[in-house]
């Protein structure tokens, strides 16, 4: 079960055109356009004729049309012309429509009560908006539900032993963990002072020694965006003098075994250089496509259907984030579906 009063992002913002794609939100099959103004239109991907995929169709003047029988269908989802029948409009000839806003180099869809769909809910990301940093943007399917994907992201103590070129052996034990709670977010920090200058940061490491202090914060906002903030600040020095590559983790569950897993990286050093900029794209997508993404895949089998927390899992210190975060958007769950049992205590 999904939290549907959310935004949930369904593509970067470069990424959605004049051509209508698809995609699967919470279960639900979307087509999503962008319109001459600039707007974005979302509307459910099922013609309500024959069932044919809208995405497969055509921007006509701003309506959707089907490809199969050419009906066309506006933002709001309402059928507006039908080139049979004399041009009468069948009652029941509509579609779903989702508010859609464009923020932050993501394009956000509001999944549950049209009405309830304010924009000043969509998480702050303004931290990739600042000129300081170039981004790139990527994209993996995990074969997994997204709450898996939450767990992995909220304890980054796996990093020295799934990615170690991101990672100094030992780091899991030598740095100093908290975990704080301001509402319904939480943050997970990760410090570690004096910790040699990790491979993958020597790429834009720029100090004197071969060593900085090291901070790796993630914060997670419900139902499922994350931020980290990561960065080698020279020793002793405020963290933001220092080289940072910040990343953002936008999880939108396809299915209730997989996951559409939007991610972004930004760095504040060597801006200019595009073939490092590749490296770092490459090194960061191969990490997550092949290094998270089998072993989480592999612990969604290993379920074998049972959900998270009916196996009686073995709770370290570690995992405090990911817990309380899966509490809270169990209790949302609850609170949008009184007449549900939990899935999460």
């Amino acid at each position: 079960m999904f939290l549907r009063n959310a935004w949930y992002v369904a593509g970067w913002t470069a990424s959605i055109s004049e051509r209508p794609i698809r995609i699967k939100m919470l279960g639900e099959a979307v087509a999503i356009a962008r319109l001459a103004d600039g707007g974005i239109m979302a509307v459910g991907d099922l013609c309500p004729h024959r069932y044919a995929s809208l995405s497969d169709g055509r921007l006509v003047n701003d309506m959707i049309e089907c490809p199969y029988h050419g009906l066309r269908f506006d933002q709001r989802g309402k059928c507006v012309f039908n080139p049979h029948d004399g041009g009468a409009i069948p009652q029941r000839a509509s579609v779903k429509s989702y508010p859609a806003v464009d923020r932050h180099g993501a394009v956000w869809l509001w999944m549950g009560e049209v009405d309830r769909a304010d924009p000043n809910l969509i998480p702050d990301f303004s931290l990739f908006d600042d000129e300081q940093f170039v981004i790139s943007y990527g994209y993996l399917h995990v074969a997994a539900h997204y709450e898996l994907v939450t767990d992995n992201l909220l304890d980054l103590s796996h990093t020295e032993y799934l990615h170690p070129m991101l990672a100094n052996p030992g780091f899991a034990e030598r740095c100093r963990k908290d975990v704080r709670q301001d509402g319904d977010t939480i943050w997970s920090y990760l410090w570690s002072e004096g910790e040699q200058v990790t491979p993958f940061f020597r790429l834009i490491w720029d100090g004197q020694e071969d060593a900085g202090d090291l901070r790796s914060h993630m914060r997670w906002t419900s139902p499922s965006s994350l931020l980290l903030d990561v960065g080698f600040a020279y020793r002793g020095c405020p963290p933001e003098t220092g080289p940072a590559m910040p990343n953002a983790h936008f999880l939108t569950p396809e299915t209730e075994g997989s996951t559409h897993y939007f991610w972004l990286i930004g760095r504040n050093r060597k801006q200019e250089d595009e073939d490092l900029g590749t490296l770092i794209h490459q090194s960061v997508a191969q990490a997550f496509a092949q290094e998270d993404e089998p072993m989480i895949a592999k612990v969604q089998q290993n379920l074998e259907g049972n959900g998270f927390w009916d196996l009686d899992p073995v709770i370290l210190r570690g995992d405090a984030a990911a817990v309380r975060a899966r509490r809270i958007l169990a209790k949302q769950i609850r609170a949008e579906n009184p007449k549900t049992d939990a899935l999460n205590p």
